[in-house]
């Protein structure tokens, strides 16, 4: 029978292996063993608890001294996951001297341990604090090995350093946690814990500190923003602030930046958000105050990166007064149109004490209410909002922001919208009735293109073609030219010839026209036909690789290709039942030109052709270029239309499809539209009304529109991303600076090792398993509440059903849609056992709200059910939790099922996590040539914009409207018949031929008024019928 000290040592050693079991499992014990010469296997407790005189242990403890003080000091760090093992390593060493009593609970105290480990990494909010904190934890353990009643000055200097100096001796919660350990082992412990694992309000100094280390602002600017909020800082303690409400004096300093002045402004405003918006229970945080004066002292531009939770909805709100005083009119961008209504909803009272109007965009259908809003002083929406409603103005010329101009301009979640949706064009749809005979064109590719699918083996996806007869499927998948076979028939003889087929089949099959082909087939076995293919490689010069279909629909190899000479070529089949096929192809790439080519000969031109062929179909004339130069563009549309899913990449609502940015923001984008025909094709994928195939007249540029504020851009966010994404963005905007802000409280974020699964079925079951045991009571908390965001609507769903068995529906919340309805599911506090399952609209910029109970639990459980697209979406993620200085947990848990084929192989989350964000940053690279394309395109546009402004000036108000209905139609069917020169940067021979061709256009325009009156009203007639 084992004692209570092997069990205790068996539940750590589980432990263990739970905590490493992924990609960095033995790295720790790796080191070790080599340093030691002691075999991996031996360096678990019960194997060191089994040596009596305990020689392996001292080596080990010299091992670790020499990493921690060592090596890892002077060479390269460790990795993080490396060291939280090393934690986990150290911490449950301490149970080897531990004499075990009777009544202790064996699994309390392995679960207490558990909870050390967990604490450890949420004090530490940085690498080197997360290093100092092992020392100290190190130091501690020596204690139990030398002289545990004396004190280790090093260990105590160690944690000291960590928390500067502030705290005394017996509150360095390390040497707390392990005497407790060894001596009453009571569950008073984590009250102790608790308490000294308390929020934690970091000093000015140590703020102001951090802020110079990282050398992002000047020293003469630091040194007055230290004086604004250090004498404001001082009102609000002594009370004094409370006389500063005199809105006329900060509205007549609003323009200054001397130091007294701003310690004037910013009184003001501090009073103002207390009195207005926090209802008198809280005063704007000393990193808000210095945020605030960093954008005020910045007439270049400023990025602000912010930790989530940090409250940058306040210094955007007062930053967009101190303009606003100043006679500046503010807009201020949101990544979502919830987010933007919210902070104007909100604020409203903050700016009304002001005498300062401010409206939201995105509500607005109407352009009378469009120009009301614009007349407002701070105008919050997303960038979509404002872009249309610029396109409005200059292209439509409808007056729906008047003298606004474009003078600041404060972006939230300014990695979004500048790097995520840098190269974003917002464009006013518009629909052309002589498009609508392309529509004709587009439903002959689709009923082409729907005869296809896709099937997958573990590592490839092919294109499986329509299913044939098998000679027919190889007849058509071979030359035939210099071989003896000439039809069809011919391979079929060859199938009689081989015993594949009965003797007399061929003849039988083509001369009896009464029996259906595929009732005469039904005697061709599968495995017959698998056998044909070995016997037809004797005949051709090709190899053939064989599939067929198992129980779940997957591919099956029946047989491999014998050759490896790259000279044979290598066609593959999916042999199904009863004598019939189909062709596998590696890509659709191979089907494009063959498809289109196809569709080409069935298209004749009214007005260039001669003949008229009733089993083409007719398009007008001047469509024939655009037609010619697009068709294969509307094939791979086509393909890509079938690739597409419901719930993943687009919704069906309200009989509309919907696209969804699924990677991003989880946002469904009800006001946009796919181009190209992708839209057209989708719709035909859901048999719903078709909408005419629109073209692009009107676009700008998430970058040209920022560009007009003149360097006037101002951001936060709590992702501002890496280097190369800043020098990115100052290449963009050369004026801006950026500046990373020092958290208030110290982060209190546990990141949970991540797991990788292999199969959906996995993956979904260790999330319920993961959710179920945060959220239900243990011997040492509480219940947690969880979040679990996934990165499809359809996911979304799944995981929801997974979990409706276990949990409450009053205590499960389902968030896909940005509705109303949806967002009031997950407005109220979250208590012990609740769980939301959530797309990205849960992921960035919702705060998300947890009750004290829920926080003294170990706060809120995210965890991200994908790998992000890069690392500033998983940290957005993340930071739904542990915001403010109260603690919370996270943890990656995905399914290579759901990776990109590139990413397929991956056998854990680091190489997945190092792939992606190759991937992203090569991205990133390519992102530069895009902003070319799209700086070509503007100037285009503006081109055409002076003729469409000359136009609308001196053409008489009857002919008006039709005038600039031709010319906007030729100039979409320019820029799709220019494409191709766009796309290869042809700047100078793009603007001399819009140049003549305007010219030409404009001039024949009115020769051309009333045949395109005609035209107009023709074509409708033939619509309606």
């Amino acid at each position: 029978m084992r004692s209570k000290r092997d069990v205790l040592i068996s539940h750590l050693d589980e432990f263990e292996a739970r905590y490493a079991s992924d990609s960095d499992r033995d790295e720790l014990l790796e080191i070790i063993s080599s340093k030691c010469s002691i075999p991996v296997p031996n360096l678990s407790l019960a194997r060191l608890t089994a040596d009596p005189s305990r020689s392996e242990l001292l080596k080990i403890l010299s091992a670790l001294d020499t990493l921690l003080f060592d090596e890892w000091v002077n060479g390269a760090p460790p990795s993080l996951s490396t060291l939280q093992h090393t934690q986990v390593f150290i911490t449950e060493l301490c149970a080897l001297p531990l004499e075990m009593s009777e009544g202790v609970s064996l699994q309390n105290i392995s679960n207490h341990v558990q909870s050390l480990v967990g604490s450890i990494s949420q004090a530490a909010c940085s690498d080197v604090e997360s290093f100092l904190l092992t020392q100290a934890l190190y130091l501690n353990l020596m204690h139990f090995f030398t002289d545990y009643g004396s004190s280790d000055t090093d260990g105590v200097l160690i944690a000291k350093a960590w928390a500067k100096d502030e705290l005394s001796t017996e509150h360095l919660y390390l040497l707390e946690f392990l005497s407790n350990l060894t001596s009453s082992l009571q569950k008073k412990m984590i009250q102790q814990l608790e308490q000294s694992l308390g929020a934690e309000e970091r000093s000015m100094d140590a703020i102001f500190d951090e802020i110079k280390q990282r050398k992002d602002v000047d020293e003469p600017t630091l040194r007055k923003v230290e004086a604004v909020v250090n004498h404001v800082t001082n009102l609000i303690e002594t009370g004094e602030i409370e006389n500063h409400t005199d809105v006329q004096r900060a509205r007549d300093l609003s323009l200054s930046t001397d130091t007294e002045d701003l310690q004037e402004i910013l009184a003001v405003l501090c009073n103002a958000v207390h009195l207005h918006k926090a209802e008198r229970k809280w005063w704007p945080r000393s990193t808000q105050l210095i945020s605030w004066c960093l954008l005020a002292l910045s007439d270049t531009g400023k990025l602000l990166e912010m930790g989530t939770g940090e409250g940058k909805s306040c210094v955007i709100a007062m930053f967009a007064v101190l303009r606003a005083l100043g006679g500046e009119k503010v807009d201020v961008v949101s990544s979502s149109s919830v987010l933007c209504e919210r902070d104007a909803r909100e604020w409203s009272q903050f700016y009304l004490y002001f005498n300062i109007t401010a409206d939201a965009n995105t509500n607005k259908t109407d352009d009378k209410y469009r120009k009301a809003c614009y007349q407002k002083d701070v105008v919050y929406g997303t960038i979509e909002a404002f872009a249309a409603d610029h396109l409005r103005q200059i292209f439509e010329m409808k007056d729906v922001r008047p003298g606004r101009g474009y003078q600041c301009i404060i972006i939230d979640e300014v990695d979004s919208l500048l790097l995520d949706q840098g190269v974003q064009l917002t464009y006013l749809s518009s629909p052309m009735v002589s498009m609508q005979h392309l529509n004709t064109v587009l439903a002959m590719i689709w009923s082409h293109v729907r005869l296809y699918g896709f099937l997958s083996t573990a590592d490839q996806t092919f294109v499986q073609g329509p299913p044939a007869p098998f000679f027919k499927v190889l007849f058509d998948s071979i030359d035939t030219e210099e071989s003896e076979i000439k039809e069809p028939m011919d391979i079929l003889l060859i199938a009689e010839q081989s015993n594949i087929v009965p003797e007399g089949f061929t003849d039988h099959y083509y001369r009896d026209k009464k029996e259906q082909p595929s009732t005469k087939l039904k005697i061709v076995s599968q495995d017959a036909m698998v056998q044909f293919f070995h016997e037809i490689e004797q005949y051709v010069p090709y190899g053939f690789t064989v599939y067929t279909l198992d129980d779940n629909g997957l591919l099956c190899l029946r047989k491999s290709s014998p050759y490896s000479n790259q000279d044979i070529p290598d066609l593959k089949v999916l042999v199904l039942e009863e004598g019939m096929c189909c062709p596998l192809y590696d890509s659709e790439e191979t089907l494009i030109e063959p498809i289109a080519g196809l569709i080409s000969k069935k298209i004749q031109y009214t007005s260039t052709d001669s003949t008229d062929d009733k089993d083409k179909i007719s398009i007008p004339g001047f469509l024939k270029d655009l037609t010619e130069k697009k068709v294969s563009v509307w094939v791979q549309n086509a393909f890509l239309a079938m690739s597409l899913r419901q719930g993943r990449e687009y919704v069906v609502q309200n009989d509309s499809i919907c696209p969804v940015d699924f990677r991003s923001t989880g946002i469904v984008e009800l006001n946009k539209k796919w181009g190209d025909g992708l839209q057209q094709f989708v719709e035909m994928k859901h048999q719903i009304k078709l909408s005419t195939i629109s073209t692009v007249t009107n676009y700008v540029s998430n970058v040209a529109f920022f560009e007009k504020y003149q360097g006037k851009i101002y951001g936060t966010t709590g992702t501002l991303g890496s280097k190369t994404d800043i020098l990115f963005l100052q290449d963009l905007y050369p004026n801006l600076s950026a500046c990373k802000m020092p958290t208030f409280n110290r982060k209190k974020l546990f990141e949970v090792k991540g797991t990788v699964k292999t199969s959906t079925e996995e993956w979904k079951s260790e999330i319920k398993h993961v959710v179920m045991d945060e959220i239900t009571p243990n011997s040492y908390r509480n219940g947690r509440a969880a979040l679990v965001i996934c990165e499809t609507i359809n996911e979304a769903q799944e995981i929801h059903k997974e979990l409706k068995d276990n949990i409450p529906d009053d205590k499960l919340f389902l968030y896909c849609r940005s509705d109303s309805d949806s967002l009031s599911k997950i407005d109220k506090k979250l208590l012990p056992g609740d769980v939301i399952v959530a797309t990205n609209l849960a992921g960035r910029g919702t705060d998300i709200k947890v009750s004290k109970e829920v926080n003294n639990n170990g706060g809120l459980f995210v965890i991200l059910s994908f790998l992000s697209v890069n690392t500033r979406v998983e940290l957005q993620a993340f930071g739904r939790t542990a915001r403010k200085g109260k603690p919370g947990s996270a943890q990656v848990i995905m399914s290579t099922d759901h990776l990109q084929q590139s990413l397929r192989p991956v056998s854990s989350l680091e190489e997945a996590k190092s792939t992606r964000d190759r991937l992203a940053a090569e991205k990133m690279n390519h992102m530069m040539t895009d902003v070319e394309e799209m700086k070509l395109r503007e100037d285009l546009f503006s081109e055409y914009c002076k003729t469409l402004q000359d136009i609308y000036r001196n053409t008489d108000a009857s002919e008006k409207m039709v005038v600039v209905d031709i010319m906007n139609e030729f100039w979409g069917i320019w820029l799709q018949r220019k494409s191709e020169e766009i796309d290869q940067l042809k700047r100078n021979e793009l603007q001399e031929s819009l140049k003549h061709d305007l010219s030409q256009a404009k001039s024949q325009s009115q020769n051309r008024l009333h045949h395109a009156l005609a035209f107009i009203i023709t074509s409708s007639l033939e619509t309606l019928h």
